[in-house]
């Protein structure tokens, strides 16, 4: 597990394959909470003026799972590696060991406001 604690000032985080370049603007974050477009998905958080985000990272499931899912879906990791970030990249981990794909759980503390996330990275079909 991995963890971070950062004021994210636009309010979103986005979790994409490293080598990705697909563009994830087209999200409206009045009608949906997340949106994917290819191998990047992007999902919103409290916003830096409310205050700080706790994230953590797993690659198990957490001992205490947070309230509410957000959102599951798999992503397509061709790279092998993922990136977690904020737009302006003043929060970023890098992670390996996926292949072809990954399933991405993510479990927030608050639906419309999350202050704390939790982030499950599972291989498919495991």
């Amino acid at each position: 597990m991995v963890s971070f604690l950062a004021k994210i000032e636009h309010g979103c985080l986005i979790l994409r394959d490293a080598g990705s370049g697909d563009d994830v603007s087209d999200w409206d974050p009045v009608s949906s909470s997340w949106y994917r477009e290819g191998s990047s998905l992007i999902f919103g958080v409290q916003a830096g003026v409310d205050g700080p985000v706790e994230c953590e990272v797993w690659k198990s499931a957490p001992p205490a799972m947070l309230p509410a899912n957000l959102f599951e879906v798999s992503l397509p990791c061709p790279s092998g590696w993922l990136v977690l970030h904020d737009p302006n990249e003043h929060a970023r981990m890098q992670f390996a060991g996926f292949r072809e794909s990954v399933l991405c759980s993510v479990m927030v503390d608050d639906p419309q406001f999350p202050s704390k996330v939790q982030i499950l990275l599972r291989e498919e079909g495991r």
